[in-house]
């Protein structure tokens, strides 16, 4: 076992079961994890009967499946963004020998994200100057490119801290220029804070339209941490139209929150869709960036998608870090 990651236990769901793959496979030498070992381990753990042979195999047979299923659910979710793969004969999951391609580095992110607090698997999460750039940047520049392969058409990153270095006021005259369908309202709001960074929208996109206005206009807010539930941005979204946006051309405004997890209580997230109208998470969020990256380059105005040199370079940082811990 890679000594990056901790052993199984039985308290672990299948979505951690196969994190617990993928992670080990990440930091492993030869890039393999193999299924026995996690069978072996928690078959270890559990009380039953040495000489109930039958009833071992019937609950290995199942975990096997249910591992199986897991892992072919994401890598038909996410296609080429996806940097795993199960062997044929379901023993080994090997991560690509290139899994520093900027394609595989939006699921990377996500996958180490969504362990960075109260991990059961990742021994050495990101912390400090690592962890301090993924919240503030890298899972920023995943979001942004993510929200443009949802919406087909350009995005912009709101977030603080911008990499611009523009006010939201600068920023949104730069969004109406590309198409954005409304007007800056400056000066801002009369009860718009002088300290205000982002009003709580993280990223804006639309659909590419000839001419404004776009059929539809989205407002993201970045979660990458496990209190996600409660940060909807539709409330945010109100107050920052009402500050900075005005003569709106659009009435079809739709509001997403762009996460790192792998949600599998399903009415949960059922529920939390409802909550939120619209959920990006890891079955998600990477191929939508990968088609983000591509509407950039065909000449989408796309923030940060000029960054992915950004995002590998964190996965080596962090990897090196972890391994050396």
């Amino acid at each position: 076992m890679a000594k990056a990651v901790d052993p199984p236990t039985l308290a672990l769901g299948i979505d951690d079961l196969v994190d617990w793959l993928e992670l080990t496979a990440l930091f492993d030498e030869y890039g393999v994890a193999r299924v026995d070992a996690l069978l072996g381990a928690l078959l270890e753990l559990q009380e039953t009967a040495e000489d109930d042979i039958a009833e071992r195999d019937r609950q290995r047979e199942q975990l096997i499946e249910r591992l199986e299923n897991e892992v072919l659910l994401r890598q038909r979710s996410l296609e080429g963004a996806y940097p795993f793969e199960l062997s044929q004969s379901g023993e080994e999951l090997s991560i690509d020998a290139d899994w520093r391609r900027p394609e595989f580095a939006f699921y990377l992110v996500c996958l180490i994200t969504s362990h960075v607090t109260g991990s059961a698997i990742l021994r050495t999460p990101p912390t400090d100057e690592l962890l301090a750039r993924l919240r503030n940047d890298i899972f920023q520049i995943v979001a942004t490119l993510g929200l443009a392969g949802y919406s087909a058409g350009p995005a912009f990153s709101v977030g603080w801290p911008r990499q611009t270095g523009e006010t939201i006021v600068q920023l949104l005259s730069r969004a109406v220029a590309a198409g954005g369908g409304f007007d800056v309202r400056t000066p801002p709001g009369r009860y718009v804070s002088p300290h205000e960074k982002d009003g709580g929208v993280d990223v804006i996109a639309w659909t590419a339209e000839a001419v404004p206005p776009p059929s539809a206009f989205y407002f993201g807010q970045t979660a990458s941490g496990k209190n996600w539930p409660s940060k909807p941005v539709r409330d945010h979204a109100n107050t920052f139209g009402q500050a900075y946006m005005q003569d709106h051309m659009t009435g079809n405004r739709l509001y997403f929150t762009l996460i790192p997890f792998r949600v599998l209580d399903d009415a949960f997230w059922h529920s939390q869709n409802q909550f939120h109208m619209g959920i990006l998470d890891r079955l998600r969020l990477p191929a939508r960036a990968l088609q983000g990256v591509r509407l950039a380059e065909q000449g989408t105005l796309v923030d940060n998608s000029d960054r992915l040199g950004d995002l590998t370079r964190w996965l080596d940082d962090f990897v090196v870090y972890a391994q050396a811990a």
